[in-house]
């Protein structure tokens, strides 16, 4: 069976995301509900008819609507999740779902493989390119701060935050009973590692862990909650794959990652390294603050001996990368294509032809990755919305008694405008 390529997904096939403001969605990147986990089970979810609906359109050629993040990205010449998905998901093909699914987008419950939880927004950060959805400080501080409110609420970051619910005990249940056809459970936030419920989940899925890869998106500022240990957990299961959130290197980390420890993070993901089962990267979620250092940010990555990776702030606009001016985007362009075209005699094995090797690993992850979001960056001109930056900046700026403008001088001919 072929369906179109221009639409098919695998994703509402196999996976389906739980999101902390009672949102049960089709992916991480569906930023619509197809089901409400205060009213409805996962199993009712699969095959309601919002959920149903999506597949079909996917299937026949339709571009959903609420699909809308991958459609931007793919429009702007970047790789899209629809389409890395066949990579990462190589166990379901066309021909599988062609198998399962009925006229009216029902698809069995037995062939959900991948589940996303998130417990709460419990973070002990405040990252500039966050919100209160996603972190208990920034909700903390903003309501202590009403001109950062006030802006957050004008670029739509404050949104989510006033429908904020914290996952529920059934749900918790739920997941654990699917687990035992489950072959991947995502764990993101907030900071899934300062959150309590996490580890008793984790303890409750250990006798399916021998088939489950555990996916982490973490700041890695701890390693243990209340005399818990997360590293003789992850021992239990197939493969922990996690993406630490780094976003910077030294000279602008503290900027970025508001309340952050560099040094504790780097630490952890040493003592993380020494498992058997772990496959670490770094992930630079790449924005306005720091599209323009992304050299020196792959640079660090392999310094600190781990594998490069990023992710997109698509949303709120006034961190899009598309906003940049276009003198900065074509510098920004430049200096990427001269660190990985360049002189690379710094790497311990800059020629290795042996895919299992560090230095080959990075650099094919230099292109798929760096080479994404510059090009997402190129796709269209919004340089008109740049002042959204600007403002959104200054009311950060003056929250946290800082000036972007020592951290990025090359702003500076761009900022009074």
């Amino acid at each position: 069976m072929t369906y179109p390529k221009d639409t098919f997904c695998r994703m509402p096939f196999h996976h389906i995301n739980i999101k902390n403001e009672g949102k049960l969605s089709a992916c991480w990147r569906y930023p619509d509900k197809v089901g409400d986990f205060l009213t409805d089970t996962l199993t009712e979810t699969w095959n309601g008819e919002r959920l149903r609906q999506v597949r079909k359109d996917l299937l026949n050629g339709v571009q959903h609507e609420s699909c809308k993040s991958c459609w931007d990205l793919e429009r702007s010449g970047a790789r899209s999740l629809r389409q890395s998905a066949p990579m990462m998901y190589n166990y379901l093909n066309e021909n599988e779902v062609a198998q399962h699914v009925d006229e009216d987008g029902n698809y069995p419950i037995e062939k959900l493989r991948s589940i996303e939880i998130r417990f709460d927004n419990i973070c002990n950060l405040m990252c500039r390119h966050c919100s209160p959805t996603y972190s208990s400080v920034w909700e903390q501080m903003v309501k202590k701060d009403p001109a950062l409110m006030e802006q957050m609420k004008k670029v739509g970051t404050f949104r989510q935050f006033e429908n904020h619910v914290n996952l529920t005990q059934e749900i918790i249940d739920e997941v654990v009973d699917l687990s035992p056809n489950l072959q991947e459970i995502m764990i993101t936030g907030g900071e899934p590692l300062y959150h309590e419920k996490h580890y008793d989940f984790l303890k409750r899925v250990t006798p399916e862990a021998k088939h489950i890869t555990l996916q982490y998106n973490s700041n890695f500022s701890t390693l243990e909650y209340k005399g818990k240990s997360i590293l003789d957990l992850w021992r239990e299961f197939r493969l922990v794959s996690i993406r630490v959130s780094l976003d910077a290197y030294p000279e602008i980390y503290d900027y970025v990652r508001v309340r952050g420890d560099l040094a504790v993070a780097e630490n952890n993901i040493l003592k993380a390294n020494e498992l058997t089962n772990i496959d670490l990267s770094a992930t630079c979620t790449t924005n306005l603050l720091n599209i323009t250092r992304l050299p020196q940010i792959a640079r660090y990555y392999y310094d600190l001996g781990v594998h490069f990776h990023t992710s997109l702030v698509q949303f709120p606009r006034a961190l899009n990368p598309k906003l940049l001016p276009p003198e900065l985007k074509a510098k920004a362009t430049a200096d990427w294509k001269e660190f990985v075209n360049g002189d690379l005699s710094w790497m311990k094995d800059s020629e290795s032809k042996d895919a299992g090797s560090f230095d080959y690993k990075q650099r094919r992850r230099w292109e798929m990755f760096g080479d994404n979001v510059i090009n997402y960056m190129n796709g269209e001109d919004w340089y008109e919305h740049w002042p959204e930056f600007i403002e959104y900046t200054a009311a950060q700026d003056q929250h946290h008694n800082t000036n972007i403008l020592d951290v990025y001088p090359e702003f500076k001919p761009y900022w009074n405008i």
